[in-house]
């Protein structure tokens, strides 16, 4: 078996070493389905940093949402968001595009990976280890009017992401600042309704955020406010969402979402029996019927709760055979 600058991922992990050597053995003959693989490696670093930081997840996030959340949280830093950013765009461009992939391209993946792979290994698995000198599989020298070419489309894409960076660098600040605001109020408001001795649906505060995710209000009770998925039948009852009268801003979603979509699946998933919920079947308990019930999902920020009705909305047109972007 040949040797591969790779080997020391079997260390800790057969599968990156596995993805990485494939990469290797179709980068020459197939750059397009190795920039698919890198695509794959990028996406199972992620979920091992996400894992070893033991960083929950409200609900299932696309790759481009952990990347940007493991920038926000300082777990990667400036280079190292570039390298995984190259790696997802350009594997997106493999998996979507109709003419072959540029072969440049795949061999700058090649080092990107080995960079991921040293910066991960470093951090998570030995300080003292010692990374092999990078060096590209041997192939045949290519034309040096391609090679010119790909470094100028290369470029491009680079500054791409360093303006998307900056972007996200001056949405982290202004995130950092509204979270803080809104959590001390949510404390507030939370604390004064506890003093007063009675819970209020904070329908004011985020009426806009379901309006804009594209849910209309329907009704209220003393318990929550009724918001419908605009697109649906009134008879539609799994496009209901209750927001309900908590001291942390807690939605409440229909059952059956919970149990035939993975993506809404979470370990904080809460069942919620209430007859609030009155668009929402009534559970069956020793052949009687009970209140009506569905899983509660807490949050902190209209950010947050924005994230999670547009996944909600996923799951709602997925039924009807949508394809969900990456």
């Amino acid at each position: 078996m040949k040797s591969s600058i790779f080997d020391f991922l079997g260390e800790f992990s057969s599968t990156l070493e596995e993805l990485a050597l494939r990469v290797e053995d179709l980068l020459w003959d197939q750059p397009q389905e190795a920039m698919m693989k890198a695509r794959l490696f990028g996406e199972t670093l992620v979920s091992m940093i996400f894992e070893q930081e033991n960083m929950k997840e409200m609900y299932p996030l696309k790759q481009w949402e952990k990347i940007n959340k493991l920038y926000r949280h300082d777990i990667i830093q400036d280079e190292i968001y570039k390298k995984f950013e190259y790696i997802r765009k350009n594997g997106n461009i493999a998996v979507h595009q109709v003419t072959d992939m540029d072969l440049e391209v795949a061999k700058q993946a090649h080092q990107v990976l080995f960079d991921l792979s040293v910066w991960y290994t470093e951090v998570y698995v030995s300080h003292t280890f010692n990374a092999p000198e990078y060096e590209l599989p041997s192939k045949q020298i290519q034309n040096p009017h391609i090679v010119n070419k790909w470094i100028d489309e290369y470029q491009e894409r680079i500054s791409e992401i360093e303006i998307q960076l900056e972007q996200l660098k001056q949405e982290k600040k202004q995130q950092q600042i509204s979270v803080k605001e809104e959590r001390k109020i949510n404390a507030q408001v939370g604390s004064n309704a506890i003093n007063n001795g009675e819970r209020i649906v904070p329908i004011e505060k985020f009426q806009a955020t379901f309006e804009k995710a594209n849910f209309e209000w329907k009704n209220s009770s003393k318990k929550a406010a009724e918001f419908k998925y605009k697109e649906f039948d009134e008879e539609d009852t799994e496009s209901y969402v209750y927001l309900l009268d908590r001291a942390t801003p807690t939605i409440a979603v229909h059952p059956s979402l919970i149990e035939k979509a993975n993506k809404l699946v979470d370990a904080t998933a809460k069942p919620l029996k209430s007859t609030a919920l009155r668009r929402f079947p009534r559970k069956v308990e020793n052949n009687t019927l009970k209140s009506n019930y569905g899983y509660t999902y807490t949050f902190q920020t209209k950010g947050e709760l924005e994230l999670l009705l547009f996944r909600i909305v996923e799951v709602l047109q997925s039924r009807n055979g949508s394809i969900e972007e990456y």
